[in-house]
């Protein structure tokens, strides 16, 4: 079965501006440094057609987990995560990202839309999480939907953060 889940999450900066965050390799660098207590790492930074292909490997520590899921896991997860973004038409991208979790029956992916006016993006998420845990699996995903939701509401911040830093 596969949980879906949408949220949204606010950047104080105008579209185009997430968008060249988004499509820089220097801001990918700071995501993967930052979103985790351990740091991940880029694998490959890609410029194609006005946006970006992204393979990042990032770490989650059991901490960050939802508490259903530390009881399965007991180590870190490792995560490869692809995202692609594309180019900006107007004010609006579309975006989308795959990751797997290695060693661990869970994988997630998602659409994303940025949208936003002259002083504020939106980056709305739809998410669709699958854990093939028998019997266990639905009740264990609804909870994974949320830390990823949370998780894309944290990197908005580090991407409001990174922009501030750097334009």
């Amino acid at each position: 079965m596969t949980t879906r889940k949408e949220n949204t999450a606010t950047v104080n900066f105008p579209p185009a501006a997430v968008h060249a965050a988004l499509t820089n390799p220097d801001y990918w660098a700071y995501n993967v440094a930052n979103l985790s207590s351990e740091a991940g790492e880029v694998h490959s930074f890609e410029a194609v057609d006005g946006g970006a292909e992204i393979v990042l490997y990032e770490v989650m520590p059991t901490d960050l987990l939802p508490e259903a899921v530390r009881a399965m896991i007991s180590q870190a997860l490792k995560i490869k995560r692809t995202v692609k973004i594309g180019p900006l038409n107007g004010s609006d991208a579309e975006g989308r990202y795959t990751a797997d979790v290695k060693g661990a029956p869970v994988d997630f992916a998602g659409d994303l839309k940025l949208t936003g006016d002259d002083s504020t993006a939106t980056m709305h998420y739809s998410h669709e999480i699958n854990v093939t845990v028998p019997f266990m699996g639905p009740a264990i995903e609804p909870k994974v939907a949320d830390a990823v939701a949370e998780l894309t509401v944290t990197e908005a911040e580090l991407t409001e953060k990174w922009i501030s830093e750097n334009s």
